[in-house]
């Protein structure tokens, strides 16, 4: 009966005239004091004065109501900002707080809205291309096309409110079926708690807790047959790959897994972007690639100490940390572009700040050109004896700061490599042969006769020796000295094993020995003891 009379009242004023039909049309839906009301202008820095308890005298104040009665989960005061006349047959006003909850179900997961870009007057939007009694505050991509989301002023007790217009509240039910939660979301929502944490719903931290424990659950006994396949396998390596697949692979498929179902999930756009940082992700491929130089750099070193590339398979070490530095870096800025960062930027700021951290980390530069200056010259390598100043040892390991040697006491001692690099280095270990030089002094008694035998058969023993190099080879009486007759011994023990070199500088000392008393001298110490004394 109200809309024929409604229409009764529109065809007579269609009579009097187009402009005065759509004036009072405008009365009849929003009310007759809406047009009454004066032009509102506003300054960015000024907020309407609302008179309606509930803040529906604006669009803003109608979705910014609607919008915290829903994040308190108060949808019977939700449904207050929902214009529930005129639905259709199959809904009815009573369920307003459903029609509430799923209305914010729907804009949760397809809809950001930015409540500051919305109208606070009371007359909307002008400019919108819509009727003045309307304004639109989203859309929505369905299946069918796009669906617009509608504010519509409507008549109250004493003045025209702002309220979700009853066209889109008619769209809710059909809205939901296809961008709504699905039944597992459904259960977590009637099932825990109400309450937020950090914004976000405590199902939605419970449901996403739940996606990364199943996907561990699909992943681990995945892993763990792969693993047992490698450790029954006749690879090098097996242990090391068993790692790999048991740590970094199986965090890294479980967080993708996770990943996939989050994506395809009903969470809200707030949650997805809360968790959506990429950061596991992040600290799983990290771990991954970081784990795999490790057993490529692992694989590599056996391969060159079997082809006996000592200096290579000693290199790998410092140049595997250095390109994990250099792909550490790179994730890094790649996650900052990620997150919404210029990370041309931070690399241009970071250049600009590269002089005062050049300056802050000079030793380190050093050190590190000292490295490439040690690999390049190559003038020690790993397990070789060295003499560095006062400091004797094997060197153990060279890194990209520092050089590690172990020393005859078994103590370990670090020397920076810009150190080292400038120090004078004796290589012990790159001696072809070892030197052996004996001064003996024989008694002033000896005649010159075993003198001449004494040198003839110190010098025959030396040449039949089997580990004695034929030259150079030298058994010479040096002269006629402070408390002895001086003969100098020198030779070549053709090793470069020093443990070898001391069992045959023993037996010649001996053999020395045996041959000056053989011919009736002795051997004297460089001074008497009557001198001493």
């Amino acid at each position: 009966m109200r809309f024929f009379c409604i229409s009764i009242m529109l065809f007579i004023v269609g009579l009097l005239g187009p402009s005065l039909a759509l004036a009072d049309a405008a009365n009849l839906i929003t009310g007759p004091n809406a047009a009454e009301e004066p032009h509102t202008v506003l300054s960015v820095h000024q907020q309407f004065q609302y008179k309606d308890k509930h803040n529906r005298d604006t669009p803003k104040g109608t979705l910014e109501g609607f919008f915290n009665a829903a994040y308190e989960q108060d949808f019977e005061l939700a449904s207050q900002y929902l214009d529930l006349r005129y639905l259709p047959e199959n809904m009815s006003k009573e369920k307003g707080p459903e029609y509430a909850t799923m209305l914010q179900a729907i804009i949760d997961r397809n809809v950001w809205i930015n409540l500051d870009e919305l109208d606070d007057t009371p007359q909307g939007a002008n400019n919108d291309s819509l009727p003045s009694y309307r304004d639109v505050f989203g859309r929505i991509k369905v299946e069918s096309g796009e669906v617009m989301l509608l504010l519509q002023r409507v008549p109250s007790d004493k003045r025209s409110i702002w309220k979700i217009s009853n066209a889109t509240v008619a769209k809710i039910p059909e809205l939901y079926s296809q961008l709504g939660y699905g039944p597992i979301v459904e259960w977590f929502v009637e099932t825990i708690p109400e309450g937020r944490l950090f914004k976000i719903n405590l199902w939605e931290w419970a449901l996403l807790l739940t996606y990364l424990l199943a996907a561990f659950v699909i992943v681990i006994p995945m892993t763990w047959l792969i693993k047992l396949v490698l450790l029954k396998s006749s690879l090098s390596l097996k242990v090391e790959l068993g790692y790999i697949v048991s740590g970094p692979l199986r965090f890294f498929l479980a967080v993708v897994l996770d990943r996939a179902w989050i994506a395809q999930s009903s969470i809200s756009p707030l949650a997805l972007e809360a968790i959506n940082t990429g950061f596991l992700l992040l600290i799983s491929v990290i771990w991954l690639v970081w784990s795999s130089l490790g057993i490529m750099s692992a694989g590599l070193k056996q391969r060159l100490i079997a082809q006996e590339h000592q200096q290579g398979a000693s290199l790998l070490g410092p140049l595997t940390n250095f390109v994990r530095v250099i792909f550490i870096a790179i994730a890094f800025l790649v996650w900052l572009e990620f997150l919404g960062f210029n990370a041309s930027a931070i690399v241009a700021g970071m250049g600009i700040g590269g002089v005062a951290i050049a300056l802050a980390s000079k030793q380190s530069i050093e050190n590190f050109i000292g490295t490439i200056t040690l690999y390049s010259a190559a003038p020690i390598k790993v397990g070789n004896i060295c003499q560095f100043g006062s400091i004797k040892g094997t060197v153990e390991e060279i890194g990209l700061r520092c050089t590690q040697i172990r020393t005859l006491d078994r103590t370990l001692i670090h020397v920076p490599n810009a150190k080292l690099a400038e120090m004078e280095i004796e290589n012990i270990s790159e001696r072809e042969k070892i030197r052996f030089k004996a001064d003996i002094r024989l008694d002033y008694l000896t005649r010159s006769e075993q003198l001449k035998a004494i040198i003839s058969d110190i010098t025959g023993m030396l040449e039949n020796h089997e580990l004695i190099d034929e030259d150079p080879l030298r058994v010479t009486f040096q002269g006629f000295g402070l408390h002895g007759l001086q003969v100098n011994i020198f030779a070549y023990v053709g090793t470069t094993s020093f443990p070898t070199y001391q069992k045959v500088a023993q037996e010649l000392h001996l053999a020395i020995m045996d041959i000056v008393e053989t011919h009736g001298s002795r051997i004297i110490p460089v001074a008497p003891i009557a001198a001493k004394i």
